[in-house]
């Protein structure tokens, strides 16, 4: 291994300790463009991607891989790399039994998730024209904050102002000291008031 490389591995160390994630990927960064199969910078990526993502478990799996690497375990990276591919494929038969039930409920709702309103409805028709159509007779299932984001604001956007408010009060309700929907209470007060 070259000497910059482990000088960089050494600021990666530092880093990710410090939780400076995205400092410690531009640093594994520099080292895979030099040398892409390089294994360490590779598991040390994929771990600090699953620290930035806030995954439960991404500090110990570091610590553990320090233990084996300062262990001079040989096959340390292989090590690590099963146990990541073992949490990502636990990590997709959880989100399938989620994702099962609430496609159950959709079904029992009559409703449409909101991703797949988008997907299908405003790519065909746009979202006003869609959402018009389906207004009194589909409900549109939200299940993420970015998506109810999203949707407030295509709601104000496309001049549903009247919906828009009635899910903001009730989204304000449950969490009043929420920024976000501070400031599209805000822009909607405003564009009432015009």
């Amino acid at each position: 291994m070259k000497v910059a490389h482990r000088k960089l591995l050494k600021e990666v160390d530092k880093l990710f300790n410090e939780e400076k994630y995205q400092d410690a990927l531009i640093k594994c960064s520099q080292i895979l463009a030099e040398d892409p199969y390089n294994r360490e910078a590779r598991i040390l990526t994929m771990i600090i991607d699953m620290a930035m993502n806030e995954e439960t478990g991404a500090e110990a799996l570091y610590d553990y891989y320090t233990i084996l690497k300062n262990g001079d375990i040989p096959n340390a990276e292989e090590i690590i790399q099963n146990i990541i591919d073992v949490i990502d494929s636990k990590s997709l038969e959880i989100q399938q039994l989620f994702n099962e039930p609430l496609q159950q409920q959709l079904l029992y709702l009559d409703g449409i998730s909101y991703s797949d309103f988008k997907d299908i409805a405003v790519k065909q028709k746009g979202f006003k024209r869609a959402f018009e159509d389906i207004i009194f007779t589909t409900k549109v299932i939200i299940t993420s904050r970015d998506d109810f984001i999203d949707f407030l604001n295509n709601l104000i956007k496309h001049g549903f102002y009247g919906v828009a408010l009635n899910y903001l009060e009730g989204a304000l309700n449950n969490y009043p000291d929420d920024k976000t929907l501070q400031f599209l209470a805000k822009k909607l007060n405003i564009r009432n008031e015009t």
